[in-house]
């Protein structure tokens, strides 16, 4: 990715990591057709358009599906852990760590509520990542 691509890329996502860093969870929604749409795109996937915001989430949902990682993307990455699909009651998707008890332990999560939650990335400094807890119920 050249120079000014990745300066574009992120500012595109800016606004979100600042949200985050608020413990607040956004999602980009088009102002044309009102698609919720995640991640960030130049353009609504749905019309195309080009005239979007994001707006505030309610940070609920529901697993879609959920894999246990047992070999994080180097080394010094923390396993085993839960990446999970998390259906947003917006409407929207997103992919996110699904904090639990017991990450290596091989279960299905579908189905079951969750909420976002907030934590410091720890590689880059001031990144923090939203990620979901269980609330307990399963839909």
């Amino acid at each position: 990715m050249d120079a000014l691509l990745a300066e574009r890329a992120a500012g595109l996502t800016a606004p979100f990591w600042a949200a985050a860093g608020r413990g607040q969870l956004v999602r980009p929604v088009c102002r044309q057709c009102r698609l919720s749409h995640f991640t960030p795109k130049w353009s609504c996937p749905h019309c195309l358009s080009e005239d979007w915001a994001y707006e505030a989430s309610t940070g609920r949902g529901v697993v879609y599906s959920s894999t246990v990682v047992h070999r994080g993307p180097d080394p010094t990455w923390p396993t085993p852990y839960v990446l999970a699909i998390v259906d947003m009651e917006e409407g929207w998707s997103m992919l996110s760590r699904l904090v639990v008890p017991s990450p290596g332990e091989c279960e299905s999560f579908g189905g079951r509520t969750v909420d976002v939650m907030f934590e410091p990335e720890g590689r880059e400094p001031n990144r923090t990542l939203p990620v979901f807890s269980l609330t307990g119920s399963a839909t």
